[in-house]
Formats: C-alpha cells, structure tokens, sequence
C-alpha cells in the first residue's frame, strides 16, 4: 500500500522542480545543436516539426515535452524504487535526488535524446522487474526509431541475461546490438587520441563531483558485496563503455550519460544500508558527509537553475557554461521590431534565427565589428551587454 504522505511529498517535490525549471527555460534561446536537431532527418527532429506544426514555432510548448518527459521519470524512478528500496520514504528521497541532479536538470530543459533514452530505459527495467518479456520486446523496437542513444542499454540486457542465465533475456539483448550496430555502425576511424579525463569531468559535472565518487563506490560496492541487479548492469555497462572507448577517441557521451543517472535508487539503497546498520554514536561522520555531498549538489543545481543570473558577475559573459543558449531570442525580436525578417549572417547563427522567423538573405547583414554607417544592436542580461552586433545595410 502506498503511502498517501510519501505521494504528497513526491507531488510537492515535483512541483517545486517543475516550477524551477519553467523559471529557467523562460530565459534560454535554442542553440546550435538544438536547432540542428529540430531541422534534421532524424525521427526526433520530424516529431519535433510535427509539434510545431500544430502550436506553432513556440519554444515553451517544444522544450515542454522534455520537462513532461523529465516528470514521467521521475515518477518512474519513485516506482522502480518501491522494488529496490525497503522504506517508502526512502524511495521518495531517490526520486527527488534523481530530479535535482545537475544533468537531469539539463535533459529537462534542451532539446536532446538523453530525456527519451532515460524513459524508455526506465520503461524496460519496470516491465523487468515484472518480467514481461514481450512488453520488453516492444518497448525496444520503438527505441529503434532513436536507435543511437541505447547501444548501453542493448549490452546491459545481453550482459545480465548470460549473468543470470536468462536465455531469453541475453538473446533480445544480442538481437537488438546487432540491429544497433547495423543501422548505426562503429566509428572507429583517425588517430587514437585520450580523452579518459574529459569524460570523468563530464560525469562528475552530471552528478556533482562528490555525488559522482558516490556513484563509483555504488558500482565497486553492488560488484564485490550485493545482488548485482539489471539496474546495476545497465549503469555499470554505461560507465565501462564510455570510459574504455574514451582511452582511444573522443566518446559521444550522450550515448551513456542517460544510462547512469538511472542507477540513483541503489544509490540511495547503499548509503542507507550503512548508515542504518550502525548504532546512532556512530552515524555522525555518515551524517555530515551527506550533508557536505548534498551541500555540493545544491549548489550546482541552482547554478543550472539561475544560470541567468550568473552574468552578473562575469567580466567576459562568452565566459558563461550556457551563453551558447542566449542571445537569437533577443536578437530574433530586435530585428523583428524594426521589421527585418530576413538577415544574412554566419549559418551557425542564421539556423538559430530561422526557428525565430528570421530567414537567410534579405537586403540587411550582420556583423560583430563596429561600422560607423551600421546600426549597433546590444543584448543584455541585468542591465549588462553580453553581446553586440552591428546592422548592416548591403
């Protein structure tokens, strides 16, 4: 029976995120690689023009899918957790820690496969801890249509069906390898370079850093101590993967980073097995390094949150981790306010304006250099110019 309390608080933590993150989206332009993806071939980029298609081009309702995305996770964390965790309360504090950490807060609020992925892996693991095999089968055909992002997850499955004998399990995890395989292939071409370091950093940024040595000592602990569950596998697989290929080439870490944030729950089920298991005298260095990893955590999750408001201490605002998401927004309406909707500039900036209604061409162009017959447009954050462009006639 499910606590009506445990659901309050989960309700309330949910809302307090969700407000959060529509707080922070109403500042964001779309970047480069978001607009690359809304105009692509790809399955993604066609729902995403569908969608637009009906609302309009309304970035709101567009990153709103992925913040609707970012719910049903989390409330799939909080149900995959009632199997794994012993205390209700328990799997309320691994849904909340899941939607607060610094990567899933990003996946919320861009344009990306990493929210998709997370779902349709949290789908799998559900209909497994229930072992429905033909469900399982289904869910990951669909995943075929976003195919890039779950070769983890079709070598977790594969993995944890040999380790447990699952036959069944091993076989749908070979198939869907080799259909991955066959409709992406291996790059493996150029010089061998490493880029071990970049990718911890990008992990440790995901997690927070002191959460993400959490997460290293989760993985060694399940492995040499507990029941290594397909949960466990899918995060170890992840991990493994991504930091063995990163020794020789430059790894597209969006194809594992989804698959290790899900590995919160045994998180959560590690550190409170140890900390119960020990008299109350004994808990106190357990409590203050929660409160120093939670502390950490905070922190990096409300700078993801007001990153707005970090301009204000930035000397130089290129300088800012999420500048690449300011500015077409701003630059898109001032051009529009002076009823150009037509501009010629670089095509990194002209794919961006082109979600805002401005087209390439036209009898206007611009330019980062100051001409004395062009015409200065500035964009600001707080009363501060973080970007200035000139408006050219040709």
């Amino acid at each position: 029976m499910i606590s009506r309390l445990n659901l309050f608080w989960l309700f309330i933590a949910l809302a307090l995120n969700s407000a959060l993150l529509i707080f922070s989206m109403s500042g964001l332009s779309i970047s480069y690689y978001e607009a690359q993806i809304y105009y692509s071939n790809s399955n993604l980029g066609f729902i995403l023009r569908y969608i637009s298609s009906i609302f309009g081009n309304n970035e709101i309702v567009i990153r709103g899918l992925f913040l609707t995305l970012h719910i049903a996770n989390s409330l799939l964390i909080y149900i995959i957790s009632l199997r794994i965790l012993k205390r209700q309360s328990d799997c309320v504090i691994a849904a909340i820690l899941y939607m607060f950490l610094p990567g899933v807060l990003v996946n919320a609020l861009i344009i990306n496969q990493a929210s998709i992925a997370i779902f349709i892996t949290l789908i799998v693991v559900f209909l497994q801890q229930r072992q429905m095999y033909i469900l399982i089968s289904l869910i990951l055909a669909l995943s075929l249509f976003f195919s890039k992002p779950f070769i983890a997850l079709y070598l977790a499955i594969m993995l944890f069906g040999l380790f447990s004998r699952d036959k069944k399990f091993a076989i749908i995890g070979a198939f869907f390898c080799i259909a991955w395989y066959y409709l992406n292939g291996l790059e493996s071409s150029g010089k061998p370079r490493g880029y071990f370091l970049d990718s911890i950093a990008v992990f440790a940024a995901v997690f927070s850093p002191l959460l993400f040595i959490y997460f290293i000592y989760t993985i060694y602990r399940i492995c040499i101590k507990e029941i290594k569950s397909f949960l466990w596998f899918i995060g170890l697989t992840a991990l493994g993967v991504c930091l063995l290929l990163s020794m020789r080439q430059r790894v597209e870490l969006e194809l594992f980073l989804p698959f290790c944030v899900i590995l919160v729950p045994a998180m959560v089920r590690t550190f409170f097995s140890s900390y119960r298991s020990r008299l109350p005298r004994f808990r106190v260095l357990y409590k203050l390094i929660c409160i120093i990893v939670l502390a950490t955590l905070a922190l990096n999750s409300l700078a993801i949150i007001f990153h707005q408001y970090l301009y204000i201490f930035l000397d130089n605002p290129k300088n800012h981790f999420a500048y690449k998401y300011d500015i077409a927004k701003e630059l898109a309406k001032a051009l529009k306010d002076r009823h150009i909707t037509a501009i010629s500039t670089n095509p990194n900036l002209a794919l961006r304006l082109k979600f805002y209604g401005i087209s390439m061409g036209g009898n206007y162009y611009l330019d980062t250099t100051y001409k004395k017959s062009c015409e200065q447009i500035q964009i600001y954050k707080f009363n501060k110019s973080i970007a200035n462009f000139y408006l050219c006639k040709k």
